[in-house]
């Protein structure tokens, strides 16, 4: 879950939530254990203790939550990820990497023809 913490006073293009969340993140050097430090619709500021390559595809994996993007920077053992498309969100400030909502998958699928 989010915290309620908020970037405040920043002047990026969109405002960032703070968490401290597991994920996996996949290039084409394998995947990597990471910790989701903050997240916005456009980008994740990940951790890693495991190098992983710069300027490259990737995609970051949260249960049933899945973002492409390319990973814009590194250090020692920070991330930097640009998503390729825009995350949609719940409201207007945090970003939604939650899986669907039971409710969701409790309603009942049409037919499909074969």
């Amino acid at each position: 879950m989010f915290l309620e913490a908020i970037e405040s006073g920043s002047d990026r293009a969109c405002r960032r939530s703070h968490v401290l969340m597991t994920a996996m993140l996949m290039t084409p050097a394998g995947a990597a254990s990471v910790r989701i430090r903050d997240i916005s619709t456009q980008g994740a500021q990940l951790w890693s203790d495991s190098p992983v390559p710069t300027d490259c595809d990737a995609i970051l994996k949260r249960g049933t939550f899945f973002a492409a993007g390319k990973i814009v920077w590194c250090s020692e053992r920070s991330i930097g990820v640009k998503f390729y498309r825009e995350l949609r969100t719940r409201n207007s400030s945090r970003p939604s990497i939650r899986g669907p909502s039971r409710h969701a998958a409790s309603q009942p699928r049409p037919p499909t023809n074969a």
